[in-house]
């Protein structure tokens, strides 16, 4: 009976240590400024990085801090220096209540870490491309409404002129220092193609287009839409599903809704990374 219950204590202490709590929500300095131990492990210091409950989180110096979502992202947690080195206690682990959700936010994470690892760049750096508008299988869609277009190409030479138009009427056109921009606020009205057309200094042009569709038409998951988690978080996360439905059809789409978020760094590697291409091949689009 007395090994019977040494046994039962042993497999109590594995499933506890095992008990994910959340995951690195962010942190302001370089990986090497934390340390985060798993057992006799080194875990890697990354965003989205699932942590586990007997994870001890360290931070060493007095200029740095590392976010920590526990409970399942229910609860916040700043280490600093002070209070470092932090373990992560039972107490922290994700709710049975919330198994469902941190399932496919697991899932989320995991494609955020291929999305942001796996990048393409245009080869010939003369080249002006949009990955946004041409690495897509199918036609880039965005949903109709008065909003504000962020767009990001790389190649070719500065300074960029950017023109949106509708059929062949001119919208609204910008100047640029950098491969990036963030246009005016447009009316986008749905069944309506539209294309967008970047010139460079050298006289170098990018032509991509993209179809406007109802709202209704955007695939939405309710698994997140319905959950409490930031806003921020919410977005990301359903940002990282969009962008992979319909063999990236709702990239730009994606790209559209955490473009803003640039404050928070989940959701700004994400959207660089989808700016950078998803390694796929353009069968279909609007072109010039």
């Amino acid at each position: 009976m007395k090994k019977i219950g040494i046994l039962l204590s042993l497999l109590w202490s594995i499933n506890l240590v095992a008990a994910d709590a959340g995951w690195i929500n962010n942190f302001n300095g370089n990986p090497d400024n934390y340390l985060i131990e798993r057992s006799n492990e080194t875990i890697s210091t990354a965003v989205f990085t699932v942590l586990q409950v007997g994870d001890i989180v360290s931070v060493n110096n007095n200029r740095h801090f590392i976010e920590l979502y526990l409970n399942g992202g229910e609860k916040v947690v700043k280490v600093k220096q002070q209070n470092s080195p932090f373990m992560i206690t039972e107490d922290a682990k994700v709710p049975a209540s919330s198994s469902e959700l941190w399932l496919w936010i697991k899932e989320r994470f995991s494609d955020w870490h291929k999305l942001t690892q796996t990048q393409v760049t245009s080869e010939d750096s003369n080249k002006i491309n949009m990955p946004l508008l041409s690495n897509t299988v199918e036609v880039a869609a965005l949903t109709a409404k008065d909003r504000t277009l962020y767009l990001q190409w790389d190649g070719g030479q500065t300074p960029y002129t950017v023109e949106v138009q509708k059929r062949s009427d001119s919208l609204t056109s910008k100047n640029s220092s950098t491969t990036m921009v963030k246009m005016d606020t447009i009316k986008f009205d749905a069944n309506f193609s539209y294309r967008i057309k970047v010139l460079d200094s050298k006289g170098e042009s990018f032509t991509g287009g993209f179809k406007v569709v109802e709202f209704a038409k955007m695939p939405m998951n309710d698994t997140i839409s319905n959950s409490k988690l930031p806003v921020e978080v919410r977005q990301t996360l359903q940002a990282i599903w969009l962008a992979q439905q319909n063999d990236g059809k709702w990239a730009f789409e994606a790209y559209q809704q955490i473009a803003p978020l640039d404050d928070y760094k989940p959701a700004k590697l994400l959207k660089d990374a989808l700016a950078n291409g998803q390694n796929k091949q353009n069968l279909r689009g609007i072109r010039g």
